[in-house]
């Protein structure tokens, strides 16, 4: 039961730490050079697809700490589900910025 707590809780703190990062350099990332869009309905979509993204990484995180559960060392096994679950936000988060 403590697997997928763990990785619950540690992939909501990586995905809030990120989102808000995000959120600080979002004029910056939105306006660059080679920007296919810079109105601010893009900004809302790609804050949208982030929000999306985030819940289900948390909801992904917590199916898979449950599913691959150890009975020996599961604060490890719930902290590396949820690496993984931040890092995909983080390439989702990625290739949202390159579409903007």
């Amino acid at each position: 039961m403590l697997t997928p707590l763990v990785a619950a809780a540690g992939a909501a703190v990586g995905v809030l730490v990120l989102f808000f990062g995000q959120r600080a350099l979002a004029p910056v990332l939105a306006g660059g050079p080679g920007a296919t869009c810079t109105e601010p309905d893009c900004l809302l979509g790609v804050g949208l697809w982030l929000i999306v993204g985030g819940v289900l990484a948390v909801c992904a995180s917590l199916v898979a700490g449950a599913v691959f559960r150890h009975p020996d060392r599961p604060v490890r096994r719930g902290l590396f589900v949820a690496l993984w679950c931040v890092a995909a936000y983080l390439v989702e988060s990625v290739v949202l910025w390159i579409l903007a």
